[in-house]
């Protein structure tokens, strides 16, 4: 979720991309300490380093630069809260908050993807939004019906819905996003080469404390003209220290 949260932020104004962040850890924020992964702190940090990082204190001061109803404008222009109308059964439209019940704690940890749901597929179709050149689709599975005889009786067109971001801020996401698998938490997905940039991500299972994690990695190839998006994610990885490690990405 970062990706979108850093590019909606640029497009909103609230970033220009020659921004600093200084991490310590965390941020308390009304009466709640919410903390980085990195609890002792990264430091200061470029933009395109905290995507790197994945840090989640800087992304809670980039959200609180935007405010609720901006964050909120820009996670509904990326669908997320919304079925795609992908053509499979039973797509759900996970829960997001809204600008009548978003404050500033909701806002802090829904910079980071937390405190909110959604599906593979609404991640995916945001995602390729943000690297595509700021264009949302409709995902789709099916590309062509044929007949009995294999003569095409319909090809399934591209349905543009909308363009969340600008170009200029699409280039710059997939800047950052290669940078995070050249030198930031994303290493292990490097295909010598290829041009790969892809963000990892880590969400604890509830109850808390419980040891339990989904770990993933969204990624694309070439990060000069992306053709290719590949999301994996691994329910439970059968080690000591689910949170740790590049699971998805080997």
């Amino acid at each position: 979720f970062k990706p979108v949260t850093v590019s909606s932020a640029l497009e909103s104004g609230a970033l220009t991309g020659d921004e600093t962040f200084y991490c310590d850890g965390g941020e308390f924020v009304t009466d709640t300490q919410i903390n980085c992964d990195n609890v002792y702190g990264h430091g200061e940090e470029t933009l395109s380093q905290v995507i790197e990082n994945s840090c989640n204190d800087a992304l809670m001061q980039i959200a609180f630069k935007m405010g609720i109803s901006d964050f909120c404008k820009y996670q509904e222009l990326f669908n997320f809260g919304s079925r795609t109308g992908i053509d499979l059964p039973n797509e759900s439209s996970g829960t997001v908050y809204s600008e009548n019940n978003m404050h500033e704690v909701e806002l802090a940890t829904s910079s980071f993807g937390q405190s909110l749901t959604c599906t593979m597929v609404q991640e995916l179709a945001a995602f390729s939004a943000v690297i595509n050149g700021g264009y949302y689709y409709k995902p789709h599975v099916v590309g062509q019906i044929t007949n009995s005889d294999g003569g095409v009786v319909k090809n399934v067109e591209p349905i543009l819905m909308r363009q969340p971001i600008s170009a200029r801020s699409s280039s710059m996401l997939r800047d950052y996003l290669e940078a995070t698998v050249s030198e930031g938490t994303g290493k292990k997905a490097r295909v010598p080469g290829y041009r790969v940039g892809g963000k990892t991500g880590t969400a604890e299972k509830y109850p808390r404390g419980n040891g339990k994690y989904l770990v993933s990695f969204i990624g694309a190839v070439p990060m000069d003209d992306p053709q290719l998006v590949v999301y994996v994610i691994i329910d439970e990885p059968n080690v000591e220290d689910q949170s740790t490690g590049g699971y998805a990405m080997t």
